[in-house]
């Protein structure tokens, strides 16, 4: 542990992930960067780069064509006309590193030295990268490089839903005089231009820009590409030539502007943000990295794009598989670190989801600003504890006379908190949640009538009743108060299986199905450990430490579940969890057991975020080998089917704030604080923490006003 004192508000550099190394062979997630307005993900070699999306505009999507091959590459590197990745003499290592502002890559084959750093300039439809490569060899080298482009350039400006579009037929064309090739669409509006400076020697096959290069021992050559990505092919060049006229100026702003995107997280009264995020002052490596690994996953998930129905916003997953998306699940999972750290956007997606269908769909599309998918069942619980951390960080208490579509906020909190109501179709009094798709996706046990979804039916009805109290509306809330009472009985008496620590869901007819996934473990203890028997917490703590627990990370489903063998993708299955569930479960988990037994294994937690923002889901380390002593994250290969990053993970910066400070911010009573930081630095603190209206100072001694 360091004598002195982390940084509280960090540098790029101190987020950078460890360097990951991998062969082309190998089952990983490779990185992403982004900037305000899209995202670039890595290929599986140094210098291919895939799934280019700034919506509306796409480039290296999955082509809409028969056997489609999925998501293209561009600039994947030749050594000496054969494909670098898969054809050396000895398989060729790649390293990453991923940093905020962007990707740095490392290989070396036959004496060869190629290094690459992947950005996106801010503001810009356009993937830069320099490309150095350096002759390792005591002799001189003559060799060529090529580099393989594609685009499947489009223009989408519907709703997106699930991945990258793409256009099979790209009109291409060379431009050697500006060392580019054109690619343009022949179905919307669209072209991507790509090249180099240095101009390449010629051009292969049509789409490989080649080099003709010698090295004296120990020489290097650096090239520059650009990808410029625009509605019309004039736009496009300009943008191409403009951007390989600075690189290096290109590449100092792209630093500053992250840099300072970072420090204005931190900061009261900053100008990139409506709120901020309180610095947290302390010398335990583990808190720290908790704490600004998940800032990591809230910066990647930002979007502020001039083609968004609805200003900036924060999309759930990391861009490959759901560029446009915001769920509010996932963002309810962080809603307490985004409702500082970004109270409007915040605000505007409950909104938008109050009025677009949230009883028929599972997200909302940030260019067509509407509703899409199936129904999650979650969403009514998702938005109210959404709502609940806005109002309760803010204090902004007006906003529920705020009017939309002719009914005001409140008659909307209220609508979603009774909603169960109308889902209990079997009149037992239960919601009832319908089936795999509205669910978890992956356990096929667990359907209809569910405990964790019903708990969030209890704390939604306390919640809006807290509400009209306010108002006056003694009434209702007297009412709503009573239900919840009586549901959380029903709960317990109906769902929990004695005995054993986990719960069932009742079926339609009657029966029942016994599932022992983690979600209604921390959903039930999250919405309504109050109503727990000391006897439900010890059984459910029991259950975790003995089918869910891992060393490193966790199980969401028990590897002794009958459904275990369904369906493996590992956010919700027997062999990982998705990134919530491990910091939900360890505020569960505060509630009952001994706090030192908690921290000990929260500590190893930290750890995955060596990987950069942490993913998805990660794997249990007896499935899959950990990364540099961290859990792995989970490649978006199949059977996996894990994005890179996911804003749910946010959700570690809430249970530092919330667990272990022990930061309870109230509706109306003030901070309550109950610490659990002597197991990690007694010292620490928690600085300019915001809440309604003032900066407050967090610390083992309680909450004191700056």
């Amino acid at each position: 542990m360091p004598a002195h004192s982390l940084p509280s508000i960090p540098s790029l550099t101190d987020l950078a992930s460890d360097r990951i190394t991998h062969r082309f062979r190998d089952l990983y997630s490779t990185p992403a960067t982004q900037n305000e307005w899209g995202y670039v993900k890595a290929s599986k070699s140094v210098t291919g780069l895939t799934a280019a999306s700034f919506p509306p505009y796409a480039c290296c999507g999955i082509p809409d064509t028969i056997w489609s091959p999925g998501y293209l590459t561009t600039c994947e590197i030749f050594l000496d006309g054969r494909l670098l990745a898969v054809s050396t003499p000895q398989s060729a290592d790649t390293s990453y590193i991923w940093y905020p502002h962007r990707i740095v890559r490392q290989a070396t084959v036959d004496e060869l030295s190629f290094t690459t750093h992947t950005f996106m300039p801010s503001k810009q439809r356009a993937v830069a990268q320099s490309i150095v490569v350096k002759n390792l060899s005591s002799r001189r080298r003559a060799f060529t490089l090529g580099f393989d482009l594609r685009a499947a350039v489009t223009k989408k400006a519907d709703a997106w839903f699930v991945n990258s579009p793409g256009e099979a037929d790209n009109r291409l064309t060379a431009d050697l005089p500006r060392g580019c090739l054109i690619f343009e669409s022949q179905h919307s509006k669209a072209v991507s231009v790509q090249g180099f400076r240095p101009k390449p020697d010629y051009v292969r096959e049509l789409r490989v820009l080649v080099f003709e290069l010698a090295l004296e021992p120990g020489e290097s050559r650096e090239l520059h590409f650009v990808n410029a990505i625009a509605g019309d092919k004039t736009d496009a060049i300009e943008s191409y030539e403009r951007m390989q006229a600075d690189f290096a100026g290109l590449l100092g702003q792209n630093e500053e502007t992250f840099s300072s995107l970072v420090r204005a997280a931190f900061t009261p009264g900053n100008s990139e943000f409506s709120g901020h995020l309180p610095q947290l002052i302390t010398n335990d490596e583990s808190l720290w990295n908790l704490y600004y690994r998940g800032f990591t996953n809230l910066l990647f998930g930002r979007r502020v794009s001039p083609d968004s129905a609805y200003g900036a916003t924060y999309i759930t997953l990391g861009g490959r598989v759901l560029p446009t998306l915001s769920f509010p699940w996932d963002t309810s999972l962080t809603s307490l670190s985004l409702a500082m750290l970004d109270p409007e956007p915040l605000r505007r997606l409950v909104e938008t989801w109050m009025v677009d269908g949230m009883h028929q769909h599972l997200a909302t599309d940030y260019i067509s600003g509407k509703g899409v998918g199936p129904w999650y069942g979650v969403n009514d619980m998702a938005i109210l504890r959404c709502a609940q951390n806005y109002l309760r960080v803010t204090g902004n208490f007006a906003w529920l006379d705020t009017r939309l579509d002719g009914k005001s906020v409140l008659d909307y909190l209220v609508g979603h908190a009774l909603n169960w109501k109308q889902l209990d179709k079997s009149g037992y009094g239960l919601a009832d949640y319908g089936t795999i798709e509205d669910l978890l996706e992956v356990v096929s046990t667990y359907l209809h009538q569910v405990a964790g979804m019903n708990a969030g039916n209890v704390s939604g009805m306390r919640f809006v009743a807290a509400l009209l109290e306010r108002k006056s509306n003694s009434t209702l809330a007297k009412q709503l108060r009573a239900e919840a009472d009586t549901l959380a009985a029903r709960i317990n008496r109906e769902l929990y299986v004695q005995g054993k620590g986990y719960w069932r869901c009742r079926q339609p007819d009657g029966s029942y199905n016994e599932v022992r996934h983690c979600y209604d473990l921390l959903a039930v203890f999250d919405n309504m450990a109050e109503d727990l028997s000391d006897k439900q917490k010890r059984e459910m703590s029991h259950f975790f430490w003995s089918e869910l627990h891992s060393s490193l990370w966790m199980r969401a489903l028990s590897a002794g579940d009958a459904d275990a063998t369904w369906n493996i993708r590992p956010d919700h299955s027997a062999i990982g969890a998705y990134p919530s569930w491990p910091p939900m479960t360890a505020k569960a988990l505060y509630k009952t057991d001994a706090s030192s037994e908690v921290a000990s294994w929260v500590k190893q937690l930290a750890k995955a975020g060596n990987q950069g923002p942490f993913g998805q889901a990660h794997f249990v380390e007896s499935v899959f080998p950990p990364e540099h002593g961290g859990a792995c994250k989970s490649p978006d290969d199949l059977p996996y089917l894990n994005d890179w990053c996911c804003i749910a993970a946010g959700s570690f910066v809430d249970m530092v704030i919330d667990s272990i400070f022990g930061a309870d911010l109230t509706l109306n009573e003030g901070i309550r604080v109950t610490s659990r930081l002597r197991d990690f630095d007694p010292q620490a603190r928690l600085v300019n923490l915001p809440y309604q209206g003032k900066n407050f100072t967090i610390s083992q001694g309680g909450a004191h006003v700056i």
